[in-house]
């Protein structure tokens, strides 16, 4: 496992420190101009040299240098970056071929199973740390992805972008994120990861769908529409909107998406922003008690919003 780790030094010019991999982030502005140095990690997925770490750690950067565990140095180009999922596709032009460390499947992680992070914690290169899958699902603060892994293996400064393994030696998450003085730390699903890799390596950014309205749970509901127990209720449309433009009214209960039930505002959301923009969804909502289906043309996730 150890040589499918990398170590990653950026250089870049920033107004701020937005590549913290803490939440929140209190550290002090950095003022314009002021040329800054940081320290990540990444995992090598492809023996041609493509290196999977996080957005928040190379994003803004002017250089950034991959060292291999044999101290191999390559200057890496950023292929693509994703603000929601927060991860970037790196590429290096390695002189051989290198070791690639094999993805898992983050969906069949349980809550209890052990896990080990590994990379590059506050400059102790190739550090490993053990722990268990504490909880699947999270949502963290300053972050519009909500379907974190939690873990208690012990994740720092620097260990950002590289790989959470299960026992098999699979990668199953990217670390991504620590609450300061806890034992708190996060990582991003692989599977999230293997769904936009495509998107990276094509066209350098991830296009998601967008259906323009803000929804909460069934439970916040006053009184519950008869035969209703679970769904997304509508507080507002967006105007202009793809829901607006279909005929969505505040008040409306989502309750399938494209034929897939809605068990909570979660599930919508991860089942819009899964679908290409352009096209043509059924929409099952409960107005008035009753159902009615609707058909929606899916617009493009404005990046304000990622």
């Amino acid at each position: 496992m150890r040589p499918t780790v990398v170590h990653i030094l950026v250089t870049g010019r920033s107004t701020d420190t937005s590549t913290s991999d803490t939440f929140p982030q209190d550290h002090p502005q950095i003022p314009p101009d002021f040329e800054q140095q940081s320290e990540g990690s990444g995992v090598i997925i492809s023996s041609d040299g493509y290196i999977l770490t996080n957005r928040h750690v190379v994003d803004g950067a002017d250089k950034v240098v991959v060292t291999l565990t044999d101290s191999e140095r390559y200057d890496a180009t950023v292929v693509g970056s994703d603000a929601r999922d927060d991860l970037a596709l790196l590429k290096v032009e390695p002189e051989g071929t290198l070791l690639v460390a094999p993805l898992g499947d983050s969906d069949t992680m349980r809550i209890g199973d052990w896990v080990m992070a590994m990379g590059n914690p506050l400059g102790f290169e190739y550090s490993v740390t053990v722990g268990v899958v504490s909880g699947k699902g999270r949502e963290l603060p300053s972050s519009n992805f909500g379907d974190f892994i939690q873990t208690d293996a012990a994740i720092y400064p620097g260990n950002s972008g590289g790989p959470l393994f299960n026992l098999a030696g699979e990668v199953i998450g990217i670390n991504t994120a620590v609450i300061p003085d806890t034992n708190l730390g996060f990582a991003v699903p692989i599977n999230t990861a293997k769904e936009i890799l495509p998107q990276l390596l094509e066209k350098g950014a991830v296009t998601r769908g967008y259906l323009g309205v803000r929804i909460q749970a069934v439970d916040f509901l006053a009184e519950k529409p008869a035969g209703v127990e679970e769904g997304a209720v509508v507080m507002e449309v967006h105007e202009g909107a793809p829901a607006h433009e279909a005929g969505i009214e505040v008040g409306d209960v989502i309750v399938t998406f494209d034929g897939k039930p809605v068990d909570s505002p979660g599930t919508l959301t991860d089942l819009v922003v899964a679908t290409s923009p352009g096209s043509r969804v059924p929409v099952t909502v409960v107005r008035d008690g009753q159902p009615r289906n609707i058909e929606v043309v899916i617009g493009v996730l404005p990046s304000s919003l990622e």
